[in-house]
């Protein structure tokens, strides 16, 4: 098994540290060679006029849009934008470079521009953009587009919380859902965090500030820890109102080898 990789690289964790250099070291690993940054600070902080050419992303709908950088936006940012369609959606990925059983990390800050008639994904699914129109299809039951998917979703057409969803070779995992999990605010930046651990997961989110307001436990049976999966970041219309999501950061990272 891989060594256990830090997910919540933030500076208000760091400012928790106590451990001396113990607590130090997990930040200071993720400048070695033995972590890779499949998507590195420098790219999916989106600053710039144009989004790499390493991201894919596909709109479906009326007035829907792919991922594409937002002008004028502090830090940087890129906005999916779902049109103005019942069901419009936009989406987006990476490469098929991820697993579990090396630890993968995702950690992406966005927010929504409404939290009524909406739906999001955010974790590691089994193909690439495009592909499938969402990886989770009912998130109540739930059932499942995605083959191998794990990630947090947010659909208004079930409950207004996010919750912590993951299906391992077509079998869904026992969801996450608990009052704990604070509800997204219109407009707001969250933080949400998938980690990997071979084929089990754990999901963390953090306030506009950086600060941890929820950790899960680990969910078993999430995700086939040997399947390749991609970062994956998607937003979906639940009536003809245009909903957007506008992503502030992206990062994705995991060991280089299982041993």
């Amino acid at each position: 098994m891989a060594d256990p990789v830090i997910s919540v690289p933030t500076r208000a964790n760091l400012k928790r540290v106590r451990g001396g250099r113990d607590g130090l070291y997990p930040y200071l690993e993720l400048l070695t060679s033995d972590i890779v940054h499949v998507i590195p600070p420098e790219i999916g902080e989106f600053c710039g006029d144009t989004l790499h050419g390493g991201f894919q992303s596909t709109a479906s709908g009326a007035a829907s849009a792919a991922a594409a950088i937002e002008t004028g936006i502090v830090n940087g940012a890129i906005l999916l934008d779902g049109g103005t369609a019942d069901d419009g959606r936009s989406d987006l990925s990476w490469g098929l470079h991820c697993r579990g059983d090396l630890n993968a990390v995702i950690l992406c800050r966005m927010q929504v521009s409404a939290i009524t008639s909406v739906k999001y994904e955010i974790g590691f699914t089994d193909v690439i953009s495009g592909t499938d129109a969402g990886a989770v299809n009912v998130l109540a039951t739930p059932t499942f587009t995605a083959n191998d998917f794990v990630g947090w979703v947010f659909d208004t057409d079930d409950t207004a919380a996010p919750q912590c969803v993951g299906v391992d070779s077509t079998v869904g995992a026992t969801k996450i859902e608990t009052s704990d999990i604070k509800s997204p605010v219109a407009a707001t930046m969250k933080t949400f965090i998938v980690e990997l651990r071979d084929g089990v997961a754990r999901f963390s989110q953090l306030d506009v500030n950086g600060g941890l307001e929820f950790r899960s436990t680990w969910m078993l049976a999430a995700v086939s820890s040997d399947v390749l999966l991609t970062p994956w970041v998607f937003v979906q219309n639940r009536s003809a109102n245009q909903r957007t999501m506008r992503i502030d950061t992206l990062r994705c990272w995991q060991r280089r080898t299982a041993s």
